[in-house]
């Protein structure tokens, strides 16, 4: 499963690369199956208020939840969920009142219907519960006076959350990391770095709890009221249990080696995605015992501009990128598929068929492989369009329009999978009144 959610800029990163080169370079392969399944109408999710920033999860039954900021007098989160085959219940309050309008949260869900949530306020971090009873557990604050968490959970309830904090002074700026293993209580902070510039890319969890913490270092150079960034280094942090073991510089420091995507099979491999100061996407691979990393093998190149969605994982080590690709005409997405156990890839396989301006790409990957994906459509009359993908080494089906007729400056914001092979999509819009809505579809295999 996709197993963290990026908060810088909604995943939408950008980094030199082209669709026109890749096309030239590889074959670019198709969808080529219809959907034997059914969407639904969708339906509205959010009441009472503005609904915005849903966040979606799923168990292995097909069990939903779904979670968005509420805006009414306050922000404050809600949720919703819906059995498999059935129809979604009623509104069930997460947190009190939120100081901010900026809230993102994101939830996971174990097999059997265990779930968290993890958001943010003005006050920091923080993180609640929903038993498989349904109902919530308090709201308890993870990361005091922090943003931008990482957040991964697997099947069984294990959990990691990690984020970047500035320190008491310049120089001690730090990627700290909270864990908490299957039926028991978060640990405490931990630093895992400290630097005067550092961040955290992404973070990755295994079926058997093993952790892994992708963050970066660089520097940033100001002249006559100008500043940007530079000199970044990748570094990775692990933990199997007995505390954390942490690796030099894997890539850089140069102006492009950073923004590094992981990913772990059940076993504990794992996978190193990165771009690299040539424009190509690299990827390593390391044992479960946390030795080191292989040498870096060529993913893609693409030499344009990309927005990465991504990096998933099912239980076998099958892995999935899905990216968008863009060029002065057109943007598409793109996806490619590796291997944990030898670090090769496909060719790149077009996602979005006839569809020439796509943005905002969201998929995720169930355990057994199962998959989705959305975007926005804007070719023509703006449209949300899906994808299903039945397991790892399956064709994605082609793309379907999810959204009803009419919605306006609508946005795709989550979807879920399960691996019994059902998905549910999320999108905003305003509806008739001019009620910013959160909209759900269902689909059913």
């Amino acid at each position: 499963m996709i197993s963290a959610f990026d908060y810088d800029g909604r995943k939408m990163k950008a980094q030199p690369k082209s669709v026109v080169l890749l096309c030239l370079a590889v074959a670019c392969l198709s969808p080529a199956f219809a959907e034997s399944g059914t969407w639904t109408t969708p339906v509205s999710l959010s009441i009472g208020g503005q609904g915005w920033e849903s966040a979606a999860a799923m168990d292995a039954a097909g069990n939903s939840i779904a979670l968005w900021d509420e805006r009414t007098t306050q922000d404050q989160l809600w949720s919703r969920s819906k059995p498999a085959g059935g129809n979604w219940g009623h509104v069930a309050p997460v947190s009190a009142a939120l100081q901010t309008t900026l809230v993102f949260p994101a939830v996971h869900m174990t097999a059997n219907g265990f779930a968290t949530a993890v958001w943010t306020d003005s006050t920091g971090i923080w993180t609640a519960d929903r038993l498989s009873t349904g109902k919530w557990n308090p709201p308890q604050l993870l990361g005091p006076e922090a943003s931008g968490p990482l957040f991964a959970m697997n099947a069984r309830g294990d959990a990691v959350v990690a984020w970047a904090i500035d320190g008491p002074s310049a120089s001690q700026n730090s990627v700290m990391a909270a864990l908490r293993p299957a039926g028991q209580s978060w640990t405490s902070p931990q630093i895992l770095a400290t630097s005067a510039f550092i961040a955290a890319d992404q973070v990755g969890i295994s079926e058997n709890g093993d952790v892994i913490v992708a963050w970066e270092t660089f520097i940033v150079i100001c002249r006559e009221g100008n500043c940007f960034s530079t000199n970044f280094a990748l570094h990775t942090s692990r933990n199997n249990g007995q505390g954390w073991a942490h690796t030099g510089i894997l890539l850089g420091p140069d102006d492009e080696s950073h923004i590094a995507h992981v990913a772990l099979d059940a076993g504990g491999h794992a996978l190193l995605l990165a771009l690299n100061s040539s424009g190509a996407y690299v990827s390593a691979i390391q044992g479960p015992t946390g030795n080191t990393w292989s040498t870096f093998n060529t993913a893609v190149f693409v030499n344009g501009l990309t927005l990465e969605s991504g990096l998933a994982s099912d239980f076998q080590g099958n892995v999935t990128m899905v990216y968008e690709t863009i060029n002065l005409t057109t943007s598409q997405a793109f996806a490619i598929s590796g291997s944990i156990a030898d670090n090769t890839w496909s060719p790149p396989v077009l996602l979005s068929g006839a569809d020439a301006n796509v943005s905002q790409i969201y998929f995720e990957v169930a355990p057994n492989g199962v998959g989705a994906a959305i975007w926005l459509s804007s070719s023509g009359t703006p449209e949300i369009h899906a994808i299903i993908r039945t397991g790892s080494i399956a064709t994605w089906s082609a793309p379907v329009t999810v959204s009803a007729p009419g919605s306006t400056e609508i946005s795709p914001e989550a979807a879920a999978v399960s691996a019994s092979g059902s998905a549910i999509i999320i999108y905003s819009g305003y509806n008739q009144a001019d009620v910013h809505t959160e909209y759900v579809s269902n689909y059913t295999p």
